[in-house]
C-alpha cells in the first residue's frame, strides 16, 4: 500500500476522500474542539488562581478551590456563550437564564471538585499541582456534557424543566 491509499472493505480511500472525510469531522465536532481549547483556558485560569489562594495567600484547600471556581466558571460562561456555541444555539432565553443553569450544573460539579481536592491534597498529602490538573479533566468531561445543553436547542430533559419553570414567571 502507498502512502496514498488505505484499503477498506476491498476499496481504496484516496487522499481527497480522506480529507473530506476529515472536514466532515472537524464540522461535526466543532463544539467539542474549540470547548477543548477554551475549556482549557478556563483549567488554567482555575488552577493558576487556585495555587495563587492556596500556595501562596495560604487560604485553606475548600475556599480556594471554590474562589478559583467561581472566577474560572465566570470566564468559562463567557467562552461559552460568546466562542464556542455558536450554531444552533437557544435563542429564547437572556443571558440572566442561562447564566443561572450554567451555574446549576457547575454547582454539581463544584462537589467532586471539591472532593477531589480535599482528598487529594489533604487526607492523600499530593502535590496541589498535579490534584489541581487531575480534577480538571475529570470535571471538564462532566462540564463539556452539561454545558452543551445549555447553549444549544437540545433535549435535556432537566434543562427543559428548568426552562418550563423560568419561563412560568
Amino acid at each position: 500500500m502507498t502512502k496514498n491509499h488505505h484499503k477498506r472493505r476491498g476499496q481504496k480511500i484516496t487522499q481527497v476522500q480522506l480529507r473530506e472525510l476529515g472536514s466532515k469531522l472537524v464540522v461535526r465536532h466543532r463544539n467539542f474542539y474549540v470547548y477543548v481549547i477554551f475549556g482549557f483556558l478556563a483549567a488554567v485560569i482555575n488552577i493558576v488562581c487556585f495555587l495563587l489562594f492556596h500556595n501562596a495567600w495560604k487560604i485553606p484547600v475548600i475556599y480556594a478551590n471554590t474562589i478559583a471556581f467561581i472566577i474560572s466558571n465566570l470566564a468559562s460562561f463567557s467562552f461559552n456563550k460568546h466562542g464556542v456555541f455558536i450554531q444552533n444555539v437557544d435563542k429564547k432565553h437572556g443571558v440572566v437564564y442561562q447564566l443561572c443553569l450554567f451555574f446549576i450544573y457547575r454547582i454539581i460539579s463544584l462537589i467532586p471538585d471539591n472532593l477531589i481536592m480535599l482528598v487529594g491534597i489533604s487526607w492523600l498529602h499530593w502535590n496541589s499541582f498535579f490534584v489541581k490538573v487531575i480534577d480538571q479533566i475529570l470535571v471538564g468531561i462532566f462540564n463539556y456534557l452539561t454545558t452543551k445543553s445549555i447553549f444549544l436547542n437540545t433535549s435535556n430533559k432537566f434543562a427543559k424543566k428548568f426552562k418550563d419553570h423560568f419561563n412560568k414567571r
